[in-house]
């Protein structure tokens, strides 16, 4: 008979070998995900990427914000040879890329800890002293980023066919400028345009959300770059642009109402043939749902009206052109936020379409051409002016599409009267449910009795 064998503890349970296997799995999987965090952390430090504000002739400003603190090495390659600038330690970096050579291309390239480089180019205005000029524009693009990357695309199309010189943007870039997080999106989307052609910021109404606490983001990312103030004059040419910031206490902001009227006086005394444009990002005319910005048109339209060419609002999501009391306006705010059919038919009102678009101004020989375009690159319309004359369209009048829909229509289907009211209108709708079943089940009562 065989003896049996001795009980041995060499080897442990099937179920304490399955448990050591699977702790040593789970940590090797940890590991390689730390490690793999970490290499893209250090391979992608960049939380927003290079991108261009204030084009000038002979000086360009450049930003970008890091994850954490660190140096940087900028790179810059042009007519005049390369040169490197150095940037200390800091997540927000700004370099102002001066003594820059007007109308000439450059390259720059962003080097930060061992990273991959960050490469992008730009070519420089021509000296002011000409007489034409491109810049292109467009506002409100919060939440709608899906619609910004088309519009972004249809910009980049343009520039390629004929240069832009700066891209203004009306306002509303973030949904709720008080969370950083709500910045990061929104460069995604601008930074294949705005790597290569510069901004001009109008610091809207949602930058500053809630209550205000945006502006310190708005100047981090933006204000800083254009000065002390969110309102500020820049040349291209024979364009001259003055910016507003209508998110003061209008019309009690006298240091900024006194400074834009001597402004737009001194600018046409110096300049009488030139173009004058004023950008807001609230309207001072509008047929949409906020209608004309009261304190920014009782305060500034006589000025403006005396001495602009045309202002530009953003605010109302959709595209209007008219002419009030001679002063030209302009509404663009199809930038990508969601559109707003509604359409007063303001007196002056020219041309109404509630579509996404970009607006791109060519000044040549004295007159100006404004061309409306969709995200796909197709054309809403393209009219010009002379200084002093009327909107002369494709078919040489100043009419063009006259569209949207009447306030009636606008509130029983739009989506913010569901969005504003919704609620209350279901507790209304349920409070008179809830009679209609009392009254019913009374007359039920009622009738089941027997006749006295």
């Amino acid at each position: 008979m065989a003896c049996p064998l001795p009980r041995t503890h060499a080897h442990a349970p099937p179920k304490r070998r399955h448990s050591a296997v699977l702790s040593v799995s789970c940590a090797l999987l940890l590991a390689c995900w730390c490690a793999c965090t970490s290499a893209a952390r250090a391979d992608a430090p960049f939380r927003t990427e290079p991108y261009l504000l204030d084009p000038q002739p002979q000086q360009m400003t450049l930003l970008f914000e890091l994850a954490s603190a660190r140096a940087a090495d900028v790179t810059l390659r042009g007519p005049e040879g390369e040169r490197t600038l150095h940037s200390d330690a800091t997540k927000h970096h700004l370099l102002r890329l001066r003594g820059l050579q007007p109308d000439s291309d450059y390259r720059y390239s962003v080097q930060v800890d061992g990273a991959p480089a960050r490469e992008g180019r730009f070519h420089t205005p021509r000296a002011h002293e000409r007489t034409d000029a491109r810049v292109c524009l467009y506002g409100d693009s919060r939440s709608g980023e899906d619609v910004h990357r088309e519009v972004v695309a249809a910009l980049r199309r343009a520039h390629a066919e004929a240069p832009i010189e700066a891209v203004v943007h009306l306002g509303d870039f973030a949904a709720r400028g008080g969370d950083p997080s709500e910045w990061v999106e929104p460069f995604v989307s601008v930074v294949p345009l705005a790597r290569e052609v510069g901004y001009l910021p109008v610091l809207g109404n949602h930058e500053l959300i809630p209550d205000g606490t945006g502006r310190r983001h708005y100047q981090r990312f933006f204000g800083r770059a254009m000065g002390p103030e969110a309102y500020y004059v820049r040349r291209l040419g024979p364009l001259h642009l003055l910016v507003l910031d209508t998110n003061t206490e209008w019309p009690a902001d006298r240091t900024q109402i006194e400074w834009a009227r001597a402004q737009l006086r001194g600018l046409r005394e110096a300049h009488p043939e030139d173009f004058i444009l004023v950008f807001a990002h609230h309207p001072m005319f509008s047929s949409s749902l906020h209608e004309d910005h009261e304190p920014l048109r009782d305060a500034l339209a006589g000025a403006v009206r005396e001495h602009a060419d045309l202002v530009f609002g953003g605010h109302d999501h959709t595209y209007e052109r008219g002419t009030v009391d001679g002063l030209h306006y302009v509404v663009s705010g199809g930038g990508g936020s969601p559109l707003y059919g509604l359409n007063h038919h303001r007196q002056g009102q020219l041309a109404y379409l509630p579509e996404h678009h970009v607006v791109c101004l060519d000044a040549r020989d004295g007159e100006l051409q404004l061309s409306a375009l969709r995200p796909d690159g197709s054309a809403m319309e393209t009219c010009r002016f002379r200084r002093g004359g009327a909107f002369v369209c494709a078919d040489g009048s100043p009419r063009g599409v006259i569209g949207g829909v009447s306030p009636a229509r606008f509130w029983l289907t739009s989506w913010l009267l569901w969005k504003r009211m919704g609620p209350a209108l279901a507790l209304i709708a349920l409070f008179v449910w809830g009679v209609r079943r009392q009254l019913d089940r009374r007359r039920a009562r009622r009738a089941s009795l027997p006749p006295r």
